[in-house]
């Protein structure tokens, strides 16, 4: 993860700061860090091993996940960017994951609004979803996404908590 540098990591409060550590919890205890079991579920689904996704972090408030840049992933191939499609497949998943890891199972999605900013170029995409709102029946993530130093693309995903 040292490609990755630094990086802007929000609180949940809507503070934001700059980080040069990428994956670790919040300090919140063993308890807190859920990150094993929503790999074991993620990874038990092959568009997720297809797209060689990473949950590097899952806490109670927050859920960090990147993919790595792969040639068949471009959209464009006169720029070299990222299609618009895996843009906002890590945003629905980064987003479904910070819940994932509080119900233990998976969530459906029931809406996803994703904002491209600026293209996703031959950088792995890092995630950070963190929690708006949970009820007992709707969640809220708030997601940012960046391809290299900037922030390409912000989402808000909509999950459905109860069974």
């Amino acid at each position: 993860m040292g490609e990755r540098g630094r990086r802007l990591v929000t609180d949940g409060e809507g503070s934001t700061s700059d980080d040069a550590t990428a994956g670790g919890t919040e300090g919140t205890g063993d308890e807190d860090d859920r990150t094993a079991l929503v790999r074991e579920l993620y990874d038990a689904i092959p568009f997720h091993r297809e797209l060689e996704l990473e949950v590097l972090a899952v806490t109670p408030r927050k859920a960090e996940t990147r993919i790595p840049f792969d040639g068949s992933l471009v959209g464009n191939p006169d720029l070299e960017v990222l299609h618009g499609g895996i843009i906002s497949s890590i945003v629905d998943l980064t987003g479904a994951a910070v819940f994932i890891g509080h119900r233990g199972d998976y969530t459906p999605t029931v809406d996803l609004r994703v904002n491209y900013l600026e293209a996703a170029g031959k950088h792995p995409l890092y995630a950070t979803a963190t929690i708006e709102r949970r009820g007992e029946n709707i969640g809220v993530a708030s997601v940012a996404v960046e391809s290299g130093d900037a922030v390409c693309a912000t989402g808000t995903g909509v999950y459905k908590l109860s069974d």
